[in-house]
């Protein structure tokens, strides 16, 4: 009996995916290029404006929204710097600082070299195997700590750049043969790049763990006590992993941890060197396999008629039961009931997408397609989509909602200051709203294309605004609605 894993995320991991966000946004391109800004600097603290003096191409106003959209999803951090002002309102106007957090820096980087592969076959450093092999034979557990130390960073670095372009030119390959529509010319390419290039990676791994085996077997009795010389290398970055500070944990550069020394092993050792040439074995036959569909379509017909009459065949003679086996088997539609299958206008408009397939009109098929099998496009090309009555629609649409939008600011220019005494409307209200949202820091709030400006000024007790969508309440403010003609002269 067959038990389902739990499926159990934690909180910290939910937190950090929100740090991914900002790639997949419609303004992505606006935080790339802050994110850049801020990680090609080191202990980077920017306002808005500073991004703005620096040349990024967008409005104060924008470049703060989206700073605070990095803020939120962890991206970025609130700037601590302490300011010196002498009163609230000095400290209100000062700008908002931000610095980038580690984990968004981290991120970031990963995210530019990223966007800078070009996606084709990466080139694998196969000597950097020889340099493995000769730092491990030559590694002294008991040497200099500092010594040491550099020893081994080389060694795991080289070791982890020659593995990561392995399993980069192996994924590569892999996709490549994938295609089903490799041309003869093609085919010729990748055969030089699998039965040359690839053997010759292999033969490097194969030559070489040996020498990379025996020296590992040497220094397995011996790996406890050459890590705690490591530690005693960094004595500084000790006391600070000791500390934790902020409450995470740090983070070992490589071959400081038990960890990386079974992962070398397990590569040379175990099954990494072995899964290299069962790869390589299945990549060749995946290469004859493709030659042979080249030859089949250039000695047969492409045509597949006869197959499409042996499968109606089959169908004709099954059972219930057999023919939706057959249909999965051949189709891998699995228990589908509805296709999509573009019909005419005239069909279309009178078929609803609930309809059951059984009682609806039979689509249209070519008669190339339904006789001969030929699926070549045959006649002339459709004509282009009329898109004038959905532009027609969009634009009521918005004339609509200016209109609607026109009236309320009329509606709040003839109420002025009698905010208390009016009932607004509910269009109305929201544009008092928009306007009071936007006045919070300036004292007044303008919308020029209609000619309203909105006044807040300080007043004691409590202003209730009564509306179809509610009631507004304003504690300790006065708001007098002038037109901007008028604001401009007491401005």
């Amino acid at each position: 009996m067959s038990q389902e894993l739990p499926r159990v995320r934690c909180v910290a991991d939910a937190e950090r995916l929100k740090l991914y966000r900002y790639l997949a946004a419609q303004e992505a391109d606006d935080y790339l290029a802050i994110m850049g800004r801020f990680t090609r600097t080191v202990l980077a603290e920017w306002s808005p404006q500073d991004l703005a003096d620096q040349g990024a191409a967008l409005p104060v106003e924008l470049i703060a929204a989206r700073c605070r959209y990095l803020a939120d999803n962890g991206n970025l951090l609130l700037s601590p710097r302490e300011v010196r002002v002498t009163s609230i309102a000095a400290y209100q106007s000062q700008p908002v600082r931000y610095t980038v957090s580690a984990l968004g820096a981290r991120l970031h980087r990963e995210v530019e070299a990223f966007l800078a592969v070009t996606g084709g076959a990466r080139e694998v450093p196969r000597e950097l195997l020889a340099l493995v092999a000769d730092g491990l034979a030559g590694l002294d557990p008991d040497a200099d700590p500092e010594t040491l130390a550099g020893s081994v960073s080389t060694i795991f670095g080289q070791f982890r750049t020659f593995a990561d372009s392995v399993t980069d030119f192996y994924t590569y390959i892999g996709a490549v043969l994938t295609r089903a529509d490799l041309d003869g010319d093609e085919w010729v390419g990748f055969k030089h790049l699998l039965l040359d290039y690839l053997e010759t990676i292999v033969e490097s791994v194969r030559r070489q763990t040996p020498a990379i085996t025996a020296a590992l077997e040497r220094l397995g009795p011996q790996v406890p006590a050459l890590l705690d010389r490591l530690s005693e290398s960094d004595p500084s970055f000790a006391a600070l992993e000791a500390a934790r500070p902020g409450g995470e944990s740090t983070e070992r550069a490589l071959g400081r941890t038990k960890a990386d020394w079974e992962q070398l092993e397990s590569w040379f050792v175990g099954s990494g060197a072995r899964q290299l040439r069962d790869a390589a074995h299945r990549a060749v036959g995946a290469l004859l396999s493709s030659l042979k569909r080249i030859n089949a379509s250039a000695t047969r017909e492409a045509s597949l008629r006869r197959h499409f009459l042996r499968l109606a065949t089959w169908f004709e003679a099954a059972s219930p039961t057999g023919a939706h086996i057959i249909a999965t088997s051949a189709f891998g539609l699995y228990g589908c009931r509805h296709l999509g299958i573009p019909l005419d206008d005239e069909t279309s408009e009178r078929v609803s997408a609930t309809a059951s397939w059984w009682r609806s009109p039979t689509a249209p098929v070519p008669v190339t397609l339904r006789e001969r099998g030929d699926r070549t496009p045959r006649g002339r090309s459709a004509p282009a989509a009329d898109h004038s009555r959905q532009k027609e629609r969009l634009l009521a649409t918005r004339t609509a909602e200016a209109d609607r939008r026109a009236t309320a600011c009329a509606e709040l220019l003839a109420v002025g200051p009698r905010l208390s005494e009016a009932r607004l409307s509910a269009a109305a209200m929201w544009v008092l709203l928009e306007l009071l949202a936007n006045a919070t820091s300036s004292g007044q709030a303008s919308l020029p294309d209609h000619g309203l400006t909105l006044w807040v000024t300080p007043a004691p007790g409590t202003l209730v605004v009564h509306s179809e969508a509610g009631n507004l309440t304003v504690h300790g403010r006065a708001l007098s609605l002038v037109p901007q003609q008028a604001a401009e002269g007491l401005a």
